[in-house]
């Protein structure tokens, strides 16, 4: 067996994951699309809509529309805590674990 053919072949994936700017902008669009996905989630269980969601939260339709289809992803932390409230939900921080 040559060298070459027992060397490790990586993914085109896991080369980019190599790059810390292409990590970073992957898990910011992940952390986004989790808000989406939360968003939409509840607002289907409670049978809520974009106005009524925006009503009870005192933010602009537009914005709780924009999280919820991931259009809009840098969210104040007092927006987002105002829909999470409104929602019946609660955010909560807790230290990762190292991966």
């Amino acid at each position: 067996m040559t060298r070459s053919s027992s060397k490790k072949k990586i993914s085109t994936f896991e080369k980019e994951m190599e790059s810390p700017s292409f990590r970073a902008a992957l898990e910011k669009e992940e952390a986004a699309l989790e808000v989406s996905e939360f968003l939409a989630r509840q607002m289907a269980e409670q049978e809520l809509s974009v106005r009524k969601l925006a009503a009870l939260a005192a933010v602009s339709p537009t914005i709780i529309q924009g999280i919820r289809t991931g259009a809009r992803n840098n969210i104040e932390y007092s927006t987002l805590k105002a829909i999470m409230v409104a929602l019946g939900c609660e955010i909560t921080f807790r230290k990762a674990r190292k991966s």
